[in-house]
């Protein structure tokens, strides 16, 4: 089943989130078979996980390198400056690379009349003209803004129709990013009440003192082992309390883990088709904004959130304490 899901071209989240494990129910025991099972079959399932999210993420990197060309010349056109312009820039570009000297100077003096014309082009503003305006003073410069905004509307008077279809793209690109940050600060929200929930578990103060506690039994472990009249009885007793406050500790912190994690799970699993809308809404956005499609794979944020909650279950046996300390004695 598992090499099933590891040969699929694609694999959705909910995939790999339904072949995860429970966790064991005897998860503070000393014993170590189901720990390891669990951890295996974890392990496993996350390492098929991330293969798959770096495929995604490197055909979606190839698809962003190939949309790059388009996406330049898309947002030049939104500048209003002719190709030729741009053309020419660019050929100088490349042409003074290594340059020195009044050969530099040549080529930044052409370069600059470039920057001049589309400036021009998409301002209908000169460079010329902007020094003059930071040597005006105050009603200098609100004189000419005043004119430039009457120029602006003596355009938008002359086509009505191409700045109402301009108005128009705008305010749906703004209604698209709206609801797409609306979208996102919910589900991060969310997100983080339950990585907040996961510190509170770690921040308890009866866990804590439980904590102490053992770490005061390990310390007079340790100073019964220095004195040179040490007895393997008094060393019996002390790894007997230390046995008893791990399990107290265990018996107290992972239930709360296990019900927390079986929360989240259940809201990574819910909140799917909300990740999959805020990805179309991403997708628009960035469509919009480019005029380039590069619409990753369906479900790469819901492989994230998989991801997550793998991160927290390996997590599951972090409050059984049970080790190496508690089998040697003398």
């Amino acid at each position: 089943m598992f090499a099933m899901i590891y040969a699929n071209a694609q694999v959705r989240p909910e995939a790999y989130l339904s072949k995860l494990p429970s966790v064991p129910g005897d998860i503070c025991s000393d014993e170590t078979q189901g720990k390891d099972e669990f951890f295996s079959k974890v392990n496993e399932i996350s390492e098929q996980l991330q293969t798959e999210m770096e495929r995604r993420h490197e055909n979606n990197d190839a698809k962003v390198d190939a949309g790059k060309p388009k996406m330049m010349d898309n947002a030049m056109k939104q500048t209003g400056v002719s190709p030729e312009l741009i053309q020419q820039l660019q050929a100088l570009e490349k042409q003074s690379k290594g340059a020195s000297g009044d050969q530099k100077k040549a080529y930044d003096a052409q370069k600059k009349a470039l920057a001049d014309q589309m400036m021009q082009q998409s301002m209908n503003i000169s460079m010329g003209e902007v020094e003059n305006l930071k040597k005006m003073d105050k009603a200098g410069q609100k004189a000419w803004a005043t004119a430039y905004a009457t120029e602006k509307q003596a355009e938008v008077a002359a086509d009505p129709k191409k700045y109402q279809d301009q108005n128009a793209r705008e305010m749906q690109k703004y209604n698209l990013v709206k609801s797409q940050k609306q979208l996102s600060d919910s589900l991060n929200a969310q997100q983080n009440r339950y990585m907040a929930k996961f510190r509170e578990i770690d921040e308890n103060e009866d866990g804590s003192k439980l904590l102490a506690k053992i770490e005061g039994i390990r310390n007079e472990i340790r100073e019964e082992y220095s004195k040179t009249t040490r007895t393997d009885q008094k060393l019996i007793e002390l790894r007997s309390k230390l046995v008893a406050a791990k399990t107290s500790y265990c018996n107290l912190q992972s239930p709360r883990y296990i019900k927390v994690l079986a929360e989240y799970k259940s809201f990574i699993l819910s909140s799917m088709s909300a990740y999959y809308r805020l990805e179309k809404l991403s997708n628009e956005v960035t469509k919009m904004q480019t005029g380039v499609d590069i619409s990753p794979e369906p479900g790469q944020l819901g492989l994230g959130n998989v991801s997550s909650y793998i991160h927290q279950l390996l997590d599951a046996y972090k409050y059984n304490l049970y080790g190496s300390e508690d089998l040697t004695i003398g």
